[in-house]
């Protein structure tokens, strides 16, 4: 096996064999497949059969709560299926009810194209008219009339979101039958951003009631320690949570790589990442490193290529990097290359830490500690979709929570993942949506506190005072 080659080479090379500090290893787990309470129908049962999709016990379960009006957070580790899980039952609403809609969030562009792509297969194999598109800044002027009155399945993200509830009543058709919010990736919406989603989330909710919808939601993630209270702040509404992962993994290796060893280190951190990274890809490891900055991803990809081209030109032109800036179209070819295997190394920001389907990876080499145990398990979780075994490389920087980690690592292995903080209350972030939502619709007194919390009455009148909003016979407008 070239994962067994490489950490052999590590563990006597005396060039790594110092450096190397640690070694964990997860065992393979089989399979565990489920059973619908009520099977799909003839067209999505024939689509699963035809891609030959086994659906493993947490798509089971987390189909079963969808279909019983359950609002669910499902948290499964990176290539589990959890996109196969929200799409089947979505799409069987779809089907049964023809003026059904669904909206999809993603942070990221490429995260977006990617779903289009599922989603259209899904759409044209099926013949259900989902008519999917995205809804973004990339959207142009002259088709968004078409997506907001055709498409039935909508992709975007928060900003473009915020920019369109003040323009709702063109979006009547859509959110009057909006029946499922999907908001894939949850864990990025933490923090002060993730307190703006939060009660951007609660206008759209809003809005939705006030033309006589109540979409339901549902969460996917891998990553996170409090996910029923996270998702609770998020949205504001009761959930259930699917966290039991059934899908097939194989043995997993991951490796603590300190080149400061011995407090002094003769090489950097990078110089280090790249020497490991062409050492994966001449055992022929399909490898994606993870770098801090996109200056030093190209600097990563120009080393290991020099490197590389000692032994063959074929290999340096199979070592690619990828980042934020490049042209879309650059970006889709090399995730295709990925795909089809032509690629073999591949050095990134975290532009490539969200779920994009790039197929199967062998190896994961992280330059430097992410800063959370979220951002590292997420990487990490790149590797390893075959069922074959896989490994994972930290290489440690200078930095003292790195060297801390190398000296500890029962320490590093034993940490959870964080929490993820969202605070509704905090009055700078409230009141700024509180006037978006006043030029969206009149805020009444007495029905809108359950979208905007217990300050929400003294916010008012502080507006007020400050002649933002004003009262009128419809209630408080944004003045």
């Amino acid at each position: 096996m070239a994962v067994a080659d490489v950490i052999r080479l590590i563990g006597m090379n005396p060039v790594y064999r110092n450096r190397l500090v640690h070694r964990e290893m997860s065992e393979p787990a089989p399979p565990r497949f489920g059973i619908l309470d009520v099977p799909p129908g003839d067209t999505l049962a024939s689509y699963l059969i035809q891609h030959r999709i086994h659906r493993y016990s947490h798509q089971c379960d987390t189909i079963n709560r969808i279909r019983s009006g359950k609002n669910v957070i499902i948290i499964t580790p990176t290539a589990s299926g959890k996109t196969l899980a929200f799409n089947l039952p979505v799409f069987e609403e779809l089907e049964g009810d023809s003026e059904a809609c669904a909206l999809y969030l993603y942070p990221t562009k490429a995260l977006s194209n990617d779903q289009l792509a599922t989603l259209e297969q899904l759409a044209q194999f099926t013949g259900i008219s989902a008519r999917p598109a995205i809804y973004d800044g990339d959207t142009p002027q002259s088709k968004r009339a078409a997506v907001r009155e055709n498409s039935r399945v909508i992709i975007s993200n928060p900003h473009e979101l915020h920019q369109v509830l003040s323009w709702h009543a063109k979006w009547r058709p859509f959110l009057s039958h909006l029946k499922f919010i999907v908001i894939d990736e949850a864990h990025r919406y933490r923090g002060v951003f993730g307190s703006h989603i939060a009660l951007l989330l609660r206008r759209l909710v809003r809005l939705c009631h006030y033309y006589g919808s109540a979409a339901q939601f549902i969460l996917a993630t891998a990553t996170l320690a409090n996910p029923l209270e996270f998702a609770g702040k998020l949205t504001g509404l009761p959930f259930e949570i699917v966290d039991k992962d059934g899908s097939p993994h194989g043995r997993k290796h991951f490796i603590l790589y300190n080149p400061f060893y011995d407090g002094i280190g003769e090489r950097s951190t990078y110089q280090e990442t790249k020497d490991l990274l062409v050492s994966c890809v001449k055992e022929n490891l399909q490898t994606l490193c993870f770098t801090g900055s996109r200056k030093m991803a190209e600097l990563v990809t120009l080393w290991a290529r020099e490197d590389a081209r000692c032994s063959s030109s074929h290999l340096a032109e199979s070592i690619s990097a990828y980042r934020a800036g490049y042209l879309p179209e650059e970006r889709r070819v090399i995730e295709h290359q990925l795909k089809d295997g032509s690629m073999k190394g591949v050095v990134s920001t975290n532009a490539l830490e969200l779920g994009i389907d790039i197929g199967s990876l062998d190896a994961v080499i992280i330059a430097g500690y992410p800063g959370t145990m979220m951002s590292t398990r997420q990487q990490a979780g790149r590797a390893g979709r075959k069922g074959d075994d896989s490994l994972a490389i930290l290489v440690a920087s200078a930095n003292p929570l790195d060297q801390y980690f190398m000296h500890h690592p029962q320490h590093f292995f034993s940490r959870s993942h964080e929490h993820a903080i969202i605070d509704t209350g905090n009055p700078y972030i409230v009141s700024g949506h509180l006037l978006c939502a006043a030029s969206e619709l009149p805020l009444c007194e007495d029905t809108d506190q359950e979208y905007f919390g217990n300050t929400f009455p003294e916010l008012l009148s502080v507006l007020a005072s400050s002649s933002l909003i004003r009262k009128t016979s419809r209630g408080w407008v944004y003045s």
